[in-house]
C-alpha cells in the first residue's frame, strides 16, 4: 500500500472523528444543560424572551438540531459513499 492510498482513509477517519465530536456536543447541549445557558429568568422583559420572534429555548433547540443535520449530510456525502471493492 503506498501513501497516497492510505491519505484519503486517514482523512475520512479525521473528518469522522471530528464529526462524531460535533455530534455529541450538539446532543449534550441541544438538549442539556445548554438549555440553563439560555434560560432567560421568568421575570425579564419580553423581548430577551425572544430571538427573531422564536422564544429563546426553541430556537436554542432549532439551532443545534440544524448542527446534527449538517453532520448528517456531511457524513453522508462524505465518508459514507460506497467504495469501489
Amino acid at each position: 500500500m503506498t501513501p497516497t492510498e492510505s491519505n484519503p482513509t486517514q482523512r475520512h477517519r479525521r473528518l469522522g472523528l471530528v464529526l462524531l465530536l460535533l455530534f455529541a456536543l450538539a446532543m449534550v447541549m441541544g438538549p442539556g444543560p445548554g438549555l440553563r445557558l439560555v434560560n432567560p429568568e421568568p421575570s425579564a422583559a419580553r423581548e430577551s424572551l425572544l430571538f427573531l420572534g422564536l422564544p429563546v429555548i426553541y430556537a436554542w433547540g432549532l439551532f443545534w438540531y440544524g448542527v446534527q443535520a449538517a453532520v448528517v449530510v456531511t457524513a453522508c456525502l462524505t465518508i459514507w459513499k460506497p467504495s469501489d471493492d
